[in-house]
This record gives C-alpha cells, structure tokens and sequence, in this order.
C-alpha cells in the first residue's frame, strides 16, 4: 500500500472525550470534561470553506452570535468516541488560534484505515460559538 503524506504539515493536538456527569434533580445528565486532555496527539487542520448563516443565532443576550468552523484531520492510531468532545491544536506560528477549543460536531468515525493512504483517517468537524 502506498503511503501519501497530508499536504500540509501536522501540529501537537489534545482532545477532551466527553464523560456523563452526575444527573441533576430533573435526571438531565451533564457532559463534563477531565482538566488534562484524554488524548494527546498530532492533527492536521483547515478553515471552514465558508462563513455560516447566523441569522438564526442571534438574540437579545447575544447581539453578535457567530459560529467559526475548522476541519481536524486525525491520525489512524486514534481509536475514541468523539462524539461531544473538545479538540484543539497548537500551532506554532498561529497564537490566535493555538490553543483555542472546539466542540466536535456529530459522531465522527474513521474512514476504513486499512483502504485509506496515508496516515490520517478521520476527519472530524469542530465549531467553536462566538459572542
């Protein structure tokens, strides 16, 4: 099997799994989240292709909501539920987002790691909420 390299380089990168909490007096179960990052690896990431349609986010409280999206490529070795997690990478040359967190969207899986070149697999849609 031929192996492809992403065309971009990859960057250190934590993911927090989200655990169930306690259930409250109404039994809604809250997702917490450990301190320190349940796996630490590396990732590949792009910016969304376009700007969402926050027409329907903004209200009174939050007169400026916005939503920003970013593309995480993970590696093969990555073997987790990631559905509600916390991703983040930590670019070098990129202290405005180094650093910062995004939720997973959905229940990401693996493309078949076995019929995919290369060394990443997953491709995992994050958003993080502004204002």
């Amino acid at each position: 099997m031929l192996s492809y390299p992403m065309p971009f380089r990859s960057v250190p990168c934590s993911i927090w799994l989200a655990h169930e909490g306690e259930p409250d007096d109404w039994h809604n179960v809250p997702i917490e989240y450990n301190t320190d990052p349940d796996i630490v690896t590396t990732c590949c990431y792009a910016p969304g292709t376009s700007r969402p349609d926050t027409k329907d986010d903004i209200e009174d409280g939050r007169p400026y909501g916005a939503q920003v999206g970013m593309t995480f490529f993970l590696p093969k070795t990555v073997d987790a539920d990631l559905r509600d997690a916390l991703i983040a990478c930590y670019s070098p040359d990129d202290a405005t987002l180094s650093g910062k967190q995004f939720k997973v969207v959905g229940e990401p899986y693996s493309y078949p790691r076995m019929n995919t070149p290369g060394d990443y697999s997953w491709c995992i849609e994050g958003v993080a909420y502004l204002g």
